[in-house]
């Protein structure tokens, strides 16, 4: 069982000898993509690793040590905190109250609903390419796995292609998972890197 020591938050940067001590029950080693929020302004995350207490990520832009915070993670919501330490890109941040991180690893909430990665609002045009002639669609919002566009020409669930953003010049490939009147989820063949999530947000 751990201590009480262990049971608190790691306010200091890992070290090499701190390495199994971190990875025991206090802490779980994950790759999740997270939603960043600095008042208004909103940047991604990526997050190395997360207890009830708080978590460890890269960020795009460093933050300071006390600098307060509200990241959301898929299946939490946008919690507040602190940020505790600083190395480079990375950082410590301590949630102001402890949270459930049982809900990061199941694929559905209580109310049955699926736990998605964050969504990001973004105003942009994409370029799309199926099985007829390209077609231009308006991009309403982005994650790390899809994104939900809006566009007058008729699609299908089920068609496979591409979509391009010619303000970054990325293309993804991916399928059309649902329609809904003029708007329709696009979900990725790969989740995006933290890199590119960044660009396309313009962070």
């Amino acid at each position: 069982m751990l201590d009480d020591q262990d049971e608190r938050f790691d306010h200091t940067a890992p070290t090499a000898g701190s390495v199994d001590r971190r990875g025991g029950k206090r802490h779980s080693i994950v790759l999740l993509v997270g939603k960043v929020c600095r008042g208004t302004h909103e940047s991604v995350c990526l997050v190395h690793d997360i207890s009830k207490f708080g978590l460890m990520a890269r960020f795009t832009k460093p933050p300071t040590v006390g600098e307060t915070l509200r990241i959301e993670v898929r299946g939490l919501p946008l919690v507040a905190g602190t940020v505790r330490w600083v190395e480079g890109l990375k950082a410590g941040f301590e949630f102001d109250e402890a949270q459930d991180v049982d809900q990061v690893f199941r694929q559905k909430h209580d109310d049955g609903r699926i736990a998605r990665s964050p969504r990001f609002p973004i105003a942009a045009l994409a370029r799309l390419r199926f099985e007829a002639e390209p077609f231009t669609a308006a991009l309403i919002d982005i994650s790390a796995g899809g994104a939900k566009l809006m566009s007058d020409t008729p699609v299908t669930p089920g068609l496979t292609g591409q979509i391009m953003l010619p303000d970054t010049g990325t293309s993804i490939y991916g399928t059309i998972c649902w329609t809904r009147d003029e708007r329709f989820g696009f979900k990725f063949v790969a989740p995006l890197p933290l890199t590119t999530l960044s660009q396309i947000l313009g962070c």
